[in-house]
This record gives structure tokens, sequence and C-alpha cells, in this order.
């Protein structure tokens, strides 16, 4: 999941900062103090594909006995793999083993997202319309499929439908509009209602909210005037980078305002070196500023790729396998 930086000039800020831009909001989030980290509601991204970590159940038993963490976040894609075509059955079977392998209470917060091939073509969506299909053919096959199972909190529509990176965004007509994410969002809300009510849904979060300022913003803007907020029953976001001034002056009072709690489903920071200091700082930012903030979880457990530019917990370089964050949470008293 590629992260863009947003680097704003000091003549920007102030332009942009309007009736709400006051110097001691600068002074504060330019001196944003480390602190301890609140884990009693802090979860983890764990998809469970990186083979490096170890076997799927492992790694979900790491998590809860090395790491004492209870939520997981996991990804059910709607790929070739799960449904090569058009008229064949989901194979659930990846899934299915996820679930079975999560301990005891650990509960997850089951993404759903992606498009298997044929879904390019526009002559295999139902009505001509790509997202009554995502939402027919997957949201309500997964809902009935784990109707009542309580190691799900949650379904996850969708996940950062403004990613310029995602060609999935483009398919499905999300890319570069909101009113088409609402409808997205709208029709598979309805597919988990008939046959699951009582289960709870939340939007795909955007990419950052601050640090992609300001175009995440307004497209988070766009969802709630078109009604978004009004389907979930939490609203979920995406924090990286840090972005202090932007969410003071702007998307702190928007969130506040949306009148739900709200998850952040993916924050960290890249680098093993790195990934403590920024959870200290960012996330008791976050929780002092946001009263309905009710979970966040670090992107990621496991990740393939250089010590020095992952987002991995753990990693496979034998000289730092895991990062200053995971010893943190592996020793804390």
């Amino acid at each position: 999941m590629h992260r863009f930086i947003c680097i704003l000039a000091i003549a920007a800020f102030f332009s942009g900062c309007g009736a709400k831009g006051k110097i001691e909001d600068l002074i504060d989030s330019q001196n944003v103090p480390r602190k301890t980290i609140d884990v009693s509601q802090l979860g983890i991204n764990a998809f469970g594909n990186q083979a490096f970590a170890g076997p799927l159940c492992s790694q979900y038993k790491e998590i809860k006995n090395v790491l004492r963490l209870k939520f997981v976040r996991v990804l059910f894609n709607w790929d070739d793999n799960v449904q090569p075509s058009p008229q064949s059955n989901p194979n659930f079977s990846f899934y299915d083993d996820i679930l079975d392998c999560l301990p005891a209470g650990v509960d997850a917060l089951v993404v759903l997202a992606h498009l298997p091939s044929w879904m390019k073509k526009s002559s295999n969506w139902i009505n001509g319309n790509p997202r009554e299909t995502f939402a027919r053919k997957w949201v309500r096959k997964v809902a009935k499929r784990y109707a009542g199972d309580s190691r799900i909190v949650a379904f996850q529509i969708w996940n950062e439908p403004n990613n310029v990176d995602f060609s999935e965004n483009e398919t499905i007509g999300v890319l570069n509009s909101p009113i088409n994410y609402v409808e997205l969002l709208a029709l598979s809300v309805n597919m988990v209602e008939d046959v699951d009510p009582a289960r709870r849904v939340t939007n795909g979060a955007t990419t950052s909210i601050a640090q992609n300022f300001p175009d995440s913003l307004n497209y988070n803007k766009a969802i709630r005037d078109a009604g978004g907020v009004d389907l979930v029953d939490f609203y979920s976001i995406h924090y990286y980078g840090e972005a202090f001034e932007r969410f003071n002056l702007e998307v702190k009072d928007f969130l506040n305002g949306l009148g739900k709690p709200i998850w952040v489903t993916e924050s960290g920071e890249r680098g093993v070196n790195n990934q403590l200091a920024y959870a200290e700082k960012t996330w008791p930012f976050l929780r002092e500023r946001l009263p309905g903030l009710r979970r966040i979880y670090v992107y990621r457990f496991a990740e393939n790729s250089p010590s020095d530019i992952t987002f991995g917990l753990k990693n496979p370089d034998p000289a730092f396998p895991v990062s200053d964050l995971y010893v943190y949470l592996r020793d804390r008293q």
C-alpha cells in the first residue's frame, strides 16, 4: 500500500488556515512529545500472507501471546484465486483458515476489497454496474457464509477508494467519485443487513486523511455530504506521517463533527528503528484530540521488505528481524 508524502510550504500553510489558524496550534504541533502508548485498544494489520513469518496459526498466536494484542485487521480479497470466473463458486478456504487460526479472545476486522480480472469486462457486471456486482457477488456471499460468526467484529467495505495506485478503483468507478463510493457502500451495507442484520459495517478508509492534504480530507467530506457516514457503525480513517498542523486545524474538527466512533484502521512508520518513536508521538496525539477514537490498528505485523524501509514489525532481515515497536510491545510490563 503506497503512501504519499505531502510537503507544505510555510506560506501555503498560513494561507490555508483561515479563521482557525492559531499560532499556538502551530507551535503545539511542532513540539509533540513522545508519550506512553495506550495499548488497550491497539490492534494490528495481519494478513497471514507472509510465509517468512511462519505458519498461519503461529502468526496469530504470536500476536496474542507475544505482543498481547487482541484485535487484528485481515483482508478477504476478491481475486482470481478466490473466483477465477463469473460462473465459479468462491473458494473461501484461505479465509476459513484465517478465522480458524484466531486464538480465543482475538477478533477480526474483515476488509472486503479488490476485484478478479474478469471484472475488467463490463459484460460481466450485474445491471451494467461494477459496484452492484461487487456487493452481490462478493459482499453478500461473504456476509452469508460468516453470518453470526463472533470472531468477526465488523466488515470494512473496500480500502482506500481514492488511491491512484490501485487500478481496481478505476474499474469500479470510485477513484475520483466519492458519490460512487457511497453507492458501493450503500449497496454493500444492504447486502450485509439482508443476511446478517446484527453485523457491524464500516467504510473503507481513504489514503491518509491529514498527510495527503487536502485531497483525502475533501474525499472524506464528500462521503459525509453524500450520506455515507449514516450508513456505518463507526468511521474509519488511515493515518500516516505526522501533519500535526493540518490535523489540529482542519481534520480534527471534521472527525469530531461526524458523531460516530473513529477507528484508525492503518497507521505506522517505515524502518525498524523508527516505528516506536512514531507510535509514541502520533497515537497519543490522536487520542487526546479525538474523544471518539476507539481503536488504532498498526500497519503491519509482517512485511517482506528491507528492514530500513519496512512497515512490518517483523521482516526477513536476520540482522534486524523485529522492529523497536515489536520489542516495546513484547517487553512491556
